[in-house]
């Protein structure tokens, strides 16, 4: 058995096991997470998906959020939680365990239609969002400064040709707020990890950032990661029209997503240097510089 499971409290394996059977191994996920604890359990009871964190965590309440989304999310989209435990001071889920692997995205390969397919079905079944207490999209990033802050406090580490457009960006990302808004219920970070594809089936797991916004968020937020994954942005948009939200979405609009996400990541890696961070922050301009070429 893993490590890992042993080293959970007494009292949260007791009440996990309660729920499953008898845990006899534990193997953590290939991608990374933001939980404490992510395993796949393999149990009496059959294999189940298991993430966990601490109640002191600072990201305890994305775990609490997903456990009430999921609740609303039909079992074709997501997999189905099957428990929640708190024990030992700690929050767990248990989630039905979904086959497959994570998406590849890509250039060329076999999971981009499969991907769009799924950006359809998201938004049509999500459409209106679920009644949630969660903050929409045009809440999350009403107020925000992101480029104004960076022109101030991190001028040095643009390049000339962010700096000759700073103004253009700060007035994009004040804008963005009422131009993203919408009525569908949006997952807000599509990356190839969480898309599992078994088949010609795609399931979206790790819904712990879910806000109400436009329906064709989501896509733009699989756009950044194609061009992560190597597809040049000009590509990336090429396979998002694809997706008809996609096409219905105001040039405008677009244009604001893409200049509010890339100055929160730029912003970051001014301010909270990471390999993470500069690389999403160089996608994100990347894909800027062609918006607004």
């Amino acid at each position: 058995m893993a490590d890992i499971w042993k080293q959970l409290p007494d009292a949260l394996r007791i009440s996990i096991e309660g729920r499953t059977g008898t845990v006899t191994a534990a193997v953590p996920p290939p991608a990374g997470t933001v939980s404490d604890f992510a395993a796949t359990l393999e149990t009496t009871g059959g294999p189940v998906f298991c993430k966990a964190v601490r109640e002191d965590n600072p990201k305890a309440w994305m775990h609490r959020l997903e456990s009430v989304v999921n609740s609303v999310l039909p079992p074709h989209i997501a997999p189905r939680m099957l428990w929640k435990v708190e024990a030992g001071g700690w929050l767990a889920l248990g989630f039905e365990h979904a086959p497959g692997r994570h998406a590849d995205l890509s250039p060329g390969s076999a999971d981009l239609p499969l991907v769009a397919r799924t950006l359809e079905t998201l938004a049509g079944t999500l459409t209106p969002a679920p009644p949630l207490r969660a903050f929409s999209l045009a809440d999350r990033w009403s107020g925000q400064d992101f480029w104004h802050h960076l022109g101030n406090r991190h001028r040095d580490r643009l390049d000339p040709w962010t700096v000759a457009r700073l103004d253009t960006l700060v007035l994009a990302e004040r804008e963005a707020p009422d131009l993203i808004d919408g009525k569908t219920l949006v997952h807000t970070d599509l990356t190839g990890p969480n898309l599992l594809v078994d088949g010609a089936a795609v399931r979206v797991v790790d819904w712990a950032f879910p806000a109400p916004g436009a329906a064709w968020a989501d896509t733009a937020y699989v756009v950044v990661r194609l061009i992560e994954a190597g597809h040049t942005p000009e590509r990336a948009e090429r396979w998002a029209d694809g997706v008809s939200l996609w096409r219905a979405a105001p040039h405008r609009s677009v244009t604001a997503f893409v200049a509010i996400l890339t100055g929160l990541w730029t912003l970051r890696a001014a301010e909270t240097p990471g390999r993470q961070w500069d690389a999403l922050g160089a996608h994100g301009l990347a894909w800027l510089r062609h918006r607004l070429a």
